[in-house]
């Protein structure tokens, strides 16, 4: 490796792009250059190859175990065009980990339903399912969101779901190839989202895919499509019964394409990113992390660690830094802090009891990434530096 390879212009360690172009071989990334020979970017391909758009599809169904895959602009969209293709609208509710990225919430508000913040339940990387089930009034769906490469147990959620009779939606943005001891991310809920944004596990800069039953798919492949019903020779009919008012959010032929050769390659990906996170983790026997559900199948992009208070999260991520390792929190507050929600919410609060939990613990939350491109000697300084700043840090309770 390169120092340009490991470090940013400042020549801090910066593994927080999981994928850089311009460290791979492009000569083996077959769909791009089949994409690139014929010169057809649209997802409607005009020749007999295949669509890059459709192999992303059926690949991410089978993935996740869905009846049926659409890719779309991005992973933001694929929340609220998968929110909407299950009927949710203006006076529903739909529940959300308090601790999840202001986008989560912002694809259920744009629905014009109103997102219900459910707090952490006995570890930081879960949702409490005794708060959701006795949530204040009625729910319409739950968006269940994992973390950063650990996926969260899903099949209390699951279970509460089923007993409401409510849709479940995974947000599997941050923890593509994250898995519990009950299942991968994704594969638990009735529909899941991805994202290839340029942080992500498989990026093509932006970029997404909902999957799902047949049924809740094809709307959101008409919702992303202007509405439009399409006939058998490719074209778009909005005579058709079927067609709805829609966006154009489709993803490009050169976005799946890129996608497509790295999904190809996921799991060398995260065997390589495992293996790196493993040997960060040894290096750091003695100082405590945030442990996922069942950590032997987390992604292995990330390794989370809990401040002792929002000061000294911000001495440690000085204090690394200093020693040229890029910590910074996850997200550096609850989405119900942020002036837009809490004007959203009437009474400075949303419905039912605040997520303390999640708005006390989310500044203290810090990450540090384990890229398939960092080397051992890179991997070893992380953990020197997380090691000299461990008087910042416990056990997360």
């Amino acid at each position: 490796m390169t120092a340009r390879n490991l470090t940013t212009r400042a020549g801090v360690i910066n593994p927080h792009q999981l994928f850089d172009l311009s460290q791979e071989d492009t000569d083996s990334f077959s769909h791009l250059k089949s994409v690139l020979a014929d010169g057809q970017l649209f997802r409607y391909v005009e020749s007999d190859r295949e669509s890059a758009n459709t192999l992303v599809e059926r690949h991410f169904a089978e993935h996740f175990r869905k009846e049926r895959a659409v890719a779309v602009a991005n992973g933001t969209v694929g929340l609220r065009l998968a929110l909407r293709a299950l009927g949710i609208g203006p006076g529903h509710r739909v529940a959300v980990n308090a601790y999840a990225f202001i986008a989560c919430a912002m694809a259920i508000s744009a629905t014009g339903a109103e997102p219900v913040p459910v707090d952490m339940g006995g570890s930081v990387l879960s949702m409490d399912a005794d708060a959701l089930e006795k949530s204040v009034g009625h729910l319409d769906a739950v968006l269940l969101v994992h973390v950063q490469g650990h996926a969260l147990a899903a099949g209390p959620i699951r279970a509460v779901c089923d007993r409401l009779g409510i849709p479940m939606i995974e947000d599997v943005c941050q923890a593509l190839g994250a898995g519990s001891s009950e299942a991968g991310a994704g594969r638990v809920g009735d529909v899941a989202v991805t994202s290839f944004q340029q942080a992500k596990q498989i990026s093509s800069g932006e970029g997404g895919l909902v999957a799902g039953p047949d049924e809740v798919i094809e709307r959101v492949y008409r919702l992303s499509d202007l509405g439009a019903v399409r006939q058998e020779n490719g074209l778009p009919d909005w005579d058709h019964e079927d067609a709805l008012i829609g966006d154009n959010l489709r993803m490009t032929e050169l976005q799946a394409a890129l996608v497509m050769d790295q999904a190809v390659r996921l799991e060398d990906t995260l065997a390589r990113q495992r293996e790196r996170r493993s040997r960060l983790r040894a290096g750091l026997s003695d100082i405590p992390v945030i442990k996922s559900e069942n950590p032997a199948e987390d992604a292995g992009s990330h390794t989370l660690v809990l401040a002792r208070d929002t000061a000294a999260a911000e001495e440690f991520r000085v204090e690394l830094a200093r020693r040229g390792v890029l910590a910074r929190p996850v997200w550096k507050k609850s989405w119900v802090e942020y002036g837009l929600y809490r004007r959203e919410f009437a009474s400075g609060a949303p419905a039912g009891p605040w997520p303390g939990k999640a708005v006390g613990l989310a500044s203290r939350i810090l990450s540090i990434p384990t890229s398939k491109y960092v080397t051992d000697s890179a991997v070893d300084q992380v953990a020197e530096a997380i090691a000299a700043g461990r008087q910042h840090l416990i056990q997360d309770r």
